[in-house]
């Protein structure tokens, strides 16, 4: 492509091979090259308006702000019409169609066939081969260096999703091994009570709370949400499920099913336990599991009208050298876009250790390195009758049963909220200051796992799949005391320092990064004292009052069913 110049951090693989681990496998048929696929186009923010991160600021300084609607975000943060228009055009003169957008997340979407897509991005696609972490291995469409993008188009489009289609992401779920016993297991009320979540007057009567959770593969099964909730004698959450970029969920029961299973069940019952006569919706995002299916995932909840939830599960992730920089940039930019509706993202931190079961070195985890979500770290957890008898670090590594994932991100700097708090992680392999993590943490050690029913059979599971539901659970109460939304609820927890978690003080990652006191690269700031916490982020008292006397805002992930 003549007068064109590359994308920063598109490229995947180098101009001249691929990765190590990767091959280059066939070229793609002729229907293939014909066949129409689809890519989302990320534009830069307008010039005229202020910041995404300068609005998240202003919000965070402003006692009682309201989080932004999605006609103030678009009105706000969206690309210039002048940028849409000249994109647009020049996507329609080039033989592509624009088929939507997503002006809450600055996306374009276009369609034309692979090949066209191809020539138009200056890359040639063709099939790769890389071996599956789950064994196995997988073929995907991709291309040799970066993509390329018109000169007139230069830093009007950041971010180009679509023409690779490797899997990105994995379930960060572990089961118990069979060879190594449980110490004992929870139910998700139990956890409830042992990390003291608020309740919510009067039991939640009249409102109906509404979450999310993105899932990259896997369904809920009918029989196992009714059977789970019943063994626990609570009535099931609404899942609904919505589907993006054509996704169509498949059973896994070997898998993702599992995980699915796990979160809406953590979710749904430490929610429901402290609010019985709530009513719960909870929004399953179901997209390929690629990087253009998560952050359209992602862009899907923040621009959500229909069903607003207040805070969204991530079980799924990878170590940040499996995503291309333009990737991660763009995911964290939705995360931040989010954030300014008030949709709070909640991430696991990895399950294999500080190295997240790599061979080289320290490898933080993403999504759970972005600074725009909340992101969830594992520790082993022994407690009866609702108090903790201890609590340390997640490490099993040397039995094989995993370890919860931490350190410094090498891709986002120290976020304002961890310079604040005189927090400046470095990397133990660099000495690079950059984003530490995880912020929280809680039960994943399937040692001392959580009991979750699958396929008709009650088993135990761990891993931080489990955290991130479990934080999200506590965003959806503190939303429904607040009355209002949390968005981002770093700035407000760590300028608490500490108050709102049990330090966890003993134990490490398998490598560098060790509990001690105060917040850490290996538990943050330890695991949730929910009321303590709901305290902090400004719920004083009950703020939901008798369903004939108020309504609740829809915009805040709550409402209230008068009828």
């Amino acid at each position: 492509m003549s007068h064109s110049v590359p994308l920063a951090g598109s490229a995947f693989h180098p101009n001249d091979r691929p990765r190590v681990g990767h091959h280059r496998a066939r070229p793609l048929t002729e229907l293939e090259r014909r066949s129409p696929i689809e890519l989302t186009l990320q534009l830069r923010e307008r010039r005229d308006s202020p910041t995404v991160q300068q609005s998240l600021a202003w919000l965070q300084a402003v006692p009682h702000a309201r989080h932004l609607d999605a006609r103030d975000v678009a009105a706000r943060h969206d690309a210039s019409a002048s940028d849409r228009e000249r994109v647009a055009a020049w996507a329609s003169s080039s033989g592509a169609f624009v088929i939507g957008e997503n002006r809450t997340a600055r996306h374009i979407t276009v369609r034309a066939p692979a090949f066209r897509l191809g020539e138009l991005f200056g890359v040639q696609l063709e099939w790769f081969r890389a071996h599956a972490a789950a064994g196995g291995t997988i073929e995907y469409r991709g291309h040799l260096g970066p993509v390329r993008v018109p000169h007139f188009l230069d830093g009007v489009v950041t971010g180009v999703y679509g023409l690779d289609n490797r899997p990105v992401a994995a379930p960060r779920l572990r089961s118990l091994d069979h060879a190594r016993p449980g110490i004992v297991s929870y139910d998700p009320p139990e956890i409830a009570v042992v990390y003291g979540y608020p309740r919510l007057p009067r039991g939640g009567e009249g409102l109906r709370l509404v979450a999310g959770m993105i899932e990259l593969g896997g369904i809920t099964h009918a029989a196992d949400l009714a059977a789970s909730f019943a063994r626990l004698g609570l009535h099931p959450p609404e899942v609904v499920n919505v589907d993006i970029d054509g996704a169509v969920p498949i059973p896994d029961p070997d898998g993702a099913d599992v995980e699915v299973a796990l979160d809406y069940q953590v979710l749904g019952a430490m929610v429901l336990a402290m609010a019985p006569k709530a009513r719960l919706t909870i929004v399953s995002y179901n997209a390929p599991n690629s990087e253009r299916g998560f952050i359209d995932a992602a862009a899907a909840a923040a621009s959500d009208e229909t069903r607003r939830p207040a805070a969204v599960s991530i079980s799924w992730g990878a170590p940040e050298d499996r995503w291309s920089l333009q990737g991660m940039r763009g995911l964290d930019a939705v995360f931040a876009s989010g954030s300014l509706r008030g949709v709070t993202y909640s991430a696991a931190a990895g399950d294999a250790g500080s190295s997240d079961g790599q061979m080289d070195g320290q490898h933080p985890e993403f999504p759970a390195s972005s600074p725009h979500v909340w992101s969830c770290g594992g520790t082993t957890l022994l407690a009866t009758r609702g108090q903790i008898l201890g609590e340390t670090v997640w490490n099993e590594l040397d039995r094989g049963q995993g370890a919860a994932g931490s350190g410094v991100s090498g891709v986002f700097g120290p976020p304002s909220y961890q310079v604040r708090s005189r927090i400046v992680p470095r990397s133990a392999d660099t000495g690079s200051p950059g984003r530490g993590l995880p912020d929280g943490a809680g039960v994943a050690d399937p040692v001392t796992g959580w009991n979750v029913l699958a396929f008709g059979r009650l088993r135990t599971t761990g891993g931080t799949s489990a955290v991130a539901p479990m934080y999200t659970a506590l965003w959806t109460l503190v939303t429904a005391l607040r009355g209002r939304r949390v968005g981002l609820p770093h700035p407000a927890l760590y300028a608490a320092d500490g108050r709102g978690f049990h330090d966890i003080v003993s134990g490490n990652t398998g490598g560098p990064y060790a509990a001690r006191r105060g917040w850490d690269a290996a538990s943050g700031w330890g695991s949730p004292d929910g009321r303590v916490i709901a305290r902090e982020l400004g719920a004083h008292g009950p703020r939901v009052r008798a369903p004939d006397r108020v309504r609740r805002d829809a915009h805040d992930g709550l409402a209230l069913d008068l009828s």
